[in-house]
């Protein structure tokens, strides 16, 4: 068959010009129901929804409060491919990465009839055009007793490439799917190490040093209330919806001030200039007002752009500084573990929690000299973005994926 067949992918790998043949999953592969109880050989494990079979964490491992030597369970071996019948659409379905396991009997396992079909398969399966193939056979009416049976699931049809191209794909795959993971950890790691020094870089309640600090530095901290470091002032006022999407003029939107505690300057949207409304300034801290728990009411946001006719949105206030403070570090204090739980005490409602503007203004944050804010707010502003700059390169890579499931299978 020639290249301009419906059964060649739009992009592969050089020296491959054969069509792909058409064929069953019965004849690539062979249901796996073996049942046992774990070992040390096979430990049980976790099949995780985008990641696969994974060491069960401690949250969800529940085997120390009842050992039962007796349970089966479905055993796994390296490149299976396996399903769950409920969650598809949210990524239980792939191959088997990690070795010899025992895994929950609700997931269908198959392996190989002759050499790499089960993880060629796992890999195009993560594609919505075989997800909707399976969703088909799926039978049940309550979500949690769903099923796809194993013969109905055997007789879906798939192009599939020789055994030299379907190493090339599977090795390709692997490797992209390494890179993702090995961002993601850093991206973890380093969101896990500014959580911790959040905690530690800023002085708690009712002491003057942090249990972390610059080594040049051993003066004790200034307590101060916000309300005698600044003003406050609102947010967009008597607007109606149509006011809304258009107009030269911006305002940074809830969810930026919630999300960043540095504003992103382009997270903004339309709206028309209206010379009643507080203009932002360089420097502006920007507080929310209300959230549906009260650990999250009062996220705080400091803007640092400078372009005219941007104000901020009705369900924020505005905090100007009035005295010599550096931003980046103002930032980070608010945000940080003992700003955040003084916050915390001020959310009042049932169903949704707000804060009073005047009650922020009575919480008493800790300042030292100038040198050492600029030192903590740049440390903090250099861990924020080496987290953005890895979390870029994980969107990036997810994208790149995505795309190429699209482009290198039939």
């Amino acid at each position: 068959m020639s290249e301009n067949s419906t059964n060649v992918p739009k992009l592969r790998f050089p020296g491959f010009t054969d069509a792909w043949e058409q064929r069953e999953l019965g004849e690539m592969l062979e249901e796996r129901n073996e049942q046992m109880s774990e070992n040390e050989e096979y430990p049980l494990m976790s099949f995780v929804q985008g990641t696969g079979v994974t060491p069960k964490g401690d949250r969800y491992d529940r085997s120390f409060l009842v050992k039962d030597n007796n349970k089966k369970y479905k055993k796994t071996e390296l490149g299976d491919f396996i399903y769950s019948s409920n969650n598809l659409e949210t990524g239980s379905i792939g191959f088997n990465k990690t070795g010899k396991a025992v895994i929950s009997p609700v997931y269908s396992i198959f392996s190989s009839k002759n050499k790499l079909e089960s993880q060629f398969i796992g890999i195009l399966a993560t594609r919505k055009d075989f997800i909707a193939k399976m969703v088909r056979f799926r039978q049940g009416v309550v979500y949690g007793q769903w099923r796809i049976h194993e013969k109905d699931f055997l007789n879906i049809q798939i192009a599939v490439p020789s055994y030299d191209e379907q190493k090339k794909i599977i090795d390709f795959f692997i490797n992209l799917d390494h890179l993702i993971t090995l961002h993601q950890r850093k991206s973890n790691h380093l969101q896990e190490l500014k959580k911790g020094l959040l905690q530690k870089m800023f002085p708690k309640n009712g002491e003057k040093v942090p249990e972390i600090r610059f080594p040049e530095f051993t003066d004790a901290w200034e307590q101060c209330k916000l309300g005698d470091m600044g003003k406050t002032f609102t947010g967009l006022s008597g607007k109606t919806k149509e006011d809304f999407g258009h107009g030269p003029a911006e305002f940074v939107t809830y969810m930026n001030v919630f999300s960043n505690p540095i504003s992103d300057t382009s997270m903004t949207e339309n709206v028309e200039v209206d010379s009643k409304q507080n203009e932002l300034k360089y420097g502006d801290v920007l507080f929310t007002t209300s959230s549906e728990t009260p650990q999250e009411v009062g996220m705080s946001s400091v803007w640092l752009g400078d372009r005219p006719n941007v104000y901020l949105n009705s369900f924020c206030f505005g905090y100007r500084p009035t005295v010599n403070v550096n931003y980046l570090f103002l930032a980070y204090l608010l945000r940080s573990n003992t700003v955040r739980k003084q916050m915390m005490l001020l959310a009042q409602g049932i169903s949704r929690y707000n804060i009073s503007k005047n009650k922020v203004m009575e919480l008493s944050v800790g300042l030292p000299d100038l040198q050492e804010q600029a030192k903590i707010g740049d440390f903090f502003k250099q861990l924020e973005d080496a987290i953005t700059l890895h979390q870029r390169k994980l969107n990036h890579l997810q994208k790149q994926k995505k795309a190429l499931l699209q482009q290198m299978f039939v």
